[in-house]
């Protein structure tokens, strides 16, 4: 009796649950965990939809960059400017050195033409002095009756004068100098016993006395004489 008791009193043994239980806890994700499977997944999915996504290239190798340029001194920003300078001054001197003493330039017009001792002669040297266009310088190729060689003519004033050989050089030619006299005035001037008789036409300047005769013809020069 008395066991009986005692199994009545233990009961009914406890049932088994239905589930076991893991033996291995799980752990639960973090939020931030769990955010990191699903971003990988979303750059998984990326090339798949068909988005283009900007492909990396490759940096070109290094190369040292290039020393900057000298700069200049104000003394080579200044050399342009200074022989642009220089070169104005050398025309402007250049200029006045001509009109102070402007050199003679042989010329062919107008024809120029002589008598002596009635006979003609073609031979005679005309100069024009530079910047001076209405000037002449007649040279004979020898010294006539002892005194005629050179012979200066002006047309604007009209006078022709018996003159001398030009003493002054300019860039190794015969030159003469502005201020100079032309030279002894021959109009009605008496010589070699006769009187010289000067003439001015629009065609042609004539000068002579009963030695010489000097014709310039305007209209002709010493290369188309027309001989």
């Amino acid at each position: 009796m008395g066991k009986n008791k005692k199994k009545q009193d233990k009961g009914p043994a406890p049932r088994e649950l239905a589930t076991p239980i893991s033996a291995t806890p799980t752990m639960i994700p973090s939020a931030a965990e769990a955010d990191v499977p699903e971003s990988g997944a979303a750059l998984e999915a990326a090339p798949s939809s068909g988005s283009t996504s900007p492909v990396a290239t490759e940096s070109p190798p290094w190369s040292p960059a290039l020393p900057p340029p000298p700069k200049k001194g104000r003394l080579q920003r200044l050399i342009p400017d200074l022989i642009k300078v220089a070169a104005a001054f050398a025309v402007i001197f250049i200029a006045g050195a001509i009109w102070y003493k402007p050199p003679l330039i042989l010329a062919s017009r107008p024809y120029v033409s002589y008598t002596f001792g009635g006979q003609e002669a073609t031979d005679a040297k005309l100069y024009r002095p530079l910047a001076m266009p209405t000037r002449y310088y007649i040279e004979l190729p020898r010294q006539l009756a002892n005194r005629y060689t050179w012979f200066a003519v002006d047309r604007r004033r009209e006078v022709a004068a018996l003159s001398e050989e030009p003493r002054h050089l300019f860039l190794g030619k015969k030159a003469i100098k502005r201020s100079d006299p032309l030279g002894l005035d021959l109009e009605f001037r008496k010589l070699d016993h006769s009187e010289w008789q000067v003439h001015f036409f629009d065609d042609a300047i004539v000068f002579s006395n009963d030695v010489l005769t000097v014709r310039l013809d305007i209209k002709s020069d010493n290369v188309n004489s027309g001989k």
